[in-house]
């Protein structure tokens, strides 16, 4: 049986604009900070994505600043044995992610000369780097406009804009262009993180906190229409 279509998102050029402009107001009151996002550093951003794969930000951020102050550079952390990093994963499970980092810097300093590549197809030939940390590593350190598109910025795009799709967010490539098409002409960093933010603090999966949302009004499963993902 084929997989149903999935629902596209339409939105008006006005309701998209005003959408944008209220994530990014709230941004500047209520976003979160953490160590990686002080740092325009891309093999810095990449270790963060790594411990933030299925392991909540906060749980995350000890361990981030661990491994920097040791293996904060590409060079010094293909020198590692993996074995040295394995304890600052035992308490955010899969351990395997220190071989993860091992690998990728490695990789880094054989194949891109030690510095880590400005190009999405030289990004995801690293074995470790898929579409999610490429884009963050070319939004948060380039500065480049590209979307970044996890299972919580997935559930705003349902509840908020109507948008339905059997696909876990990593691999539908409707809704990375559903996203791409959202963007701002500016502050794309701050949109994605306002993104992300949103997802964790006030659209969460269970009893989202509608009363402070800042795009409730927007919402359309705070209209009746909602497209069926909670």
């Amino acid at each position: 049986m084929m997989a149903a279509a999935a629902t596209p998102i339409q939105v008006d050029i006005r309701t998209a604009e005003e959408f944008r402009q209220r994530l990014l107001k709230w941004y500047k009151d209520h976003g979160r900070a953490f160590p990686w996002r002080s740092t325009s550093d891309p093999f810095k951003i990449i270790v963060a994505e790594v411990l933030l794969k299925l392991t909540g930000a906060w749980k995350a951020e000890k361990a981030y600043r661990q491994i920097v102050a040791h293996y904060g550079t590409v060079r010094d952390m293909a020198m590692a044995d993996a074995s040295q990093l394995r304890p600052h994963f035992h308490g955010l499970g899969l351990v395997g992610r220190a071989d993860t980092l091992v690998q990728i810097a490695k990789s880094i300093s054989t194949e891109f000369g030690g510095q880590v590549p400005e190009d999405f197809d030289e990004l995801v030939s690293i074995k470790g780097v898929g579409t999610y940390i490429a884009n963050a590593v070319l939004c948060l350190a380039f500065g480049k406009s590209v979307p970044l598109v996890d299972g919580s910025v997935r559930r705003v795009f349902c509840r908020c804009l109507g948008y339905a799709s059997g696909k876990p967010a990593y691999a539908d490539k409707e809704l990375w262009g559903h996203a791409h098409r959202m963007l701002p002409d500016g502050n794309v960093r701050e949109y994605n993180l306002a993104l992300l933010d949103l997802g964790a603090l006030v659209c969460t999966h269970h009893k989202p906190a509608h009363e402070v949302c800042p795009i409730r009004s927007l919402c359309l499963s705070m209209t009746g229409k909602e497209s069926g993902d909670s």
